[in-house]
């Protein structure tokens, strides 16, 4: 992947802000971005990347489900982003607005949760799917609410998130619907906490010891695990040939910090495959040469037995980028 060090340093700040949690990682990166520098996973795909690419785009949805290993989590959230797209007409990459986690209930239903982000938690509010035995039930924390009336509603649906995915390409615009949403959550005494966890030391160490210990426990090779990552991202997005031919591995390989990808995820050890799809909008800064379904697509695959255990799409528009 072309990169440069000036035009990204914005774009990749944001992205690599996670590394600093872990210092091991995020120097390592941005030397070999300062180096044009490929990464070793890198070299070895581009040899047969255009190959793997057209191959895997014609896999469809039912046969990533039949293909690969899903963990019931990764199963119940697949359910549960169609059964929030159908109802309430909220897209992958509406998404962004959003973080989400899933819940296994102790009846084996698994609760799925969507958030609002960024200082929009009040205006987007919650989604809440229940999933069981194949089947989504979602409703959301603003149902019944007013939701017309654009921005100056206190409750935003479909009609804003669209409206937000076009001004997210430009920054005054964003700027305004983001600082407008604050306003609103602040009349309502939602504040976001940004007051450091006294764990945060603790935390940090338990993950690193953790990452080591995921990659100790990895029986798979990286590239295979890269190729279930790629096949899920493929299959689970419904990426065309095209969108598949520019797909540019993320995920860098450093030999003396081994476990850099490496992290546990409920509890499992697992490896994170990160995917760049783009044109060139992170180099030169015009998000306007954005297309559909760009941004950043992380999977984490378990070491051990190739299940993939969590995943995320990132459209970037929400400065999450």
């Amino acid at each position: 992947m072309k990169t440069n060090k000036d035009s990204l340093k914005d774009a990749m700040d944001r992205r690599l802000s996670f590394l600093d949690e872990v210092p091991s990682c995020r120097a390592k990166v941005m030397y070999r971005i300062a180096q044009k520098e490929e990464p070793v996973v890198m070299k070895k795909k581009l040899s047969v990347g255009l190959v793997l690419a057209l191959v895997l785009a014609m896999l469809s949805v039912s046969a990533l489900a039949a293909g690969l290993l899903l963990s019931a989590k990764v199963s119940a959230s697949r359910l549960a982003d169609q059964a929030l797209e159908k109802q309430y007409g909220v897209t992958a990459e509406m998404q962004t607005f959003f973080s989400r986690e899933e819940t296994e209930l102790p009846d084996g239903t698994v609760q799925v949760t969507y958030t609002g982000v960024g200082g929009m938690e009040y205006v987007l509010g919650t989604y809440t799917a229940f999933v069981v035995d194949g089947k989504a039930e979602i409703t959301w924390s603003r149902d019944g609410e007013e939701t017309s009336g654009g921005y100056g509603a206190e409750a935003w649906g479909r009609e804003q998130l669209r409206q937000m995915m076009a001004d997210s390409l430009n920054q005054e615009k964003k700027d305004a619907f983001m600082k407008k949403a604050a306003e609103i959550g602040e009349k309502h005494s939602v504040m976001e906490d940004n007051a450091p966890s006294e764990a945060n030391e603790k935390y940090y160490e338990q993950r690193e010891a953790g990452k080591t210990a995921a990659l100790n426990a990895r029986k798979l090779s990286e590239d295979e695990m890269i190729r279930i990552g790629r096949e899920f991202i493929i299959g689970n997005y419904g990426l065309n040939e095209e969108q598949t031919a520019r797909m540019e591995l993320y995920t860098n390989s450093f030999e003396d910090e081994e476990n850099c990808w490496y992290e546990m995820i409920h509890d499992k050890p697992c490896f994170q495959v990160e995917y760049l799809l783009y044109n060139d909008e992170y180099e030169t800064g015009d998000l306007t040469r954005r297309t559909e379904m760009n941004g950043y697509y992380n999977v984490f695959v378990n070491v051990e037995t190739g299940a993939v255990e969590e995943y995320e799409y990132n459209s970037s528009l929400a400065g999450q980028g």
